[in-house]
């Protein structure tokens, strides 16, 4: 069997942030694997079912799989072998079959959906990655102007650093991303009145309507508690 399975891009929570090659792979698609997020207090939603529902994809081709929103990964690994295990039954059971596995963003950056094409491809399985809009670039188009420019570099941190690292990122000139705020909220709240040079941008649930949130005040930052879908963009100009 010579058929990929295909990790496909959705962009940033924005149903028309989704490139014509994704949405025609999908629409396409035998089986479309789709995450949902299981909160600690046993909420469970999936942004990429309702994204692909609302651009046409029939839930019959959409299989929803438990995504534990932790820290603790032995969940998610759980997860991951499972949905791996399930596409590998379906190939043997169908050698032309189109799979698909869905990730927010782009699936080739912090992309959890990525574990699982690693399982696959460590069974020789092909994949194939199609790119999408990723939150730090759709939150940037919020904010206006350009993310880095001339020689400033782009420092992007998943929420954990050293100290050492911490300051290195805040001294520099470069523009420094922080995904996953809420992992970070204490030393960001600190590094906000360490370096007030700094311009702070703050934005929660880019692309989600309704939950949007786009902050540029050190103040009304720092009295925000920040959610795991936060981002902050940190420049020096």
């Amino acid at each position: 069997m010579t058929q990929a399975v295909y990790f496909v891009s959705l962009g940033a929570g924005d149903p028309e942030l989704i490139t014509l090659k994704a949405l025609r792979l999908l629409e396409r698609a035998d089986v479309i694997y789709s995450p949902v997020s299981l909160s600690p207090n046993g909420r469970r939603a999936s942004k990429s079912k309702s994204i692909m529902l609302s651009l046409g994809i029939k839930e019959e081709q959409i299989v929803s799989y438990d995504m534990p929103v932790n820290r603790e990964r032995e969940g998610a690994e759980d997860a991951y072998k499972q949905v791996a295990e399930d596409i590998k039954a379906r190939r043997q059971a169908n050698g032309d079959l189109i799979a698909a596995v869905v990730a927010i963003g782009d699936a080739g950056f912090y992309a959890s959906s990525a574990y699982i094409g690693e399982l696959l491809e460590a069974e020789n399985i092909p994949t194939s990655y199609l790119p999408g809009v990723p939150a730090l670039i759709a939150s940037n188009a919020l904010i206006g102007g350009q993310l880095v420019q001339l020689d400033e570099q782009l420092r992007v941190i998943p929420g954990v650093a050293t100290p050492r690292e911490w300051e290195e990122a805040w001294q520099s000139k470069h523009t420094v991303v922080i995904m996953k705020g809420s992992m970070a909220e204490e030393e960001i709240k600190r590094a906000m009145k360490s370096y007030p040079h700094r311009h702070w941008h703050y934005l929660e649930y880019v692309g989600y309507e309704g939950k949007e949130l786009y902050l540029n005040d050190v103040n009304q930052i720092a009295e925000r508690k920040f959610p795991y879908f936060s981002l902050i963009i940190s420049k020096t100009r």
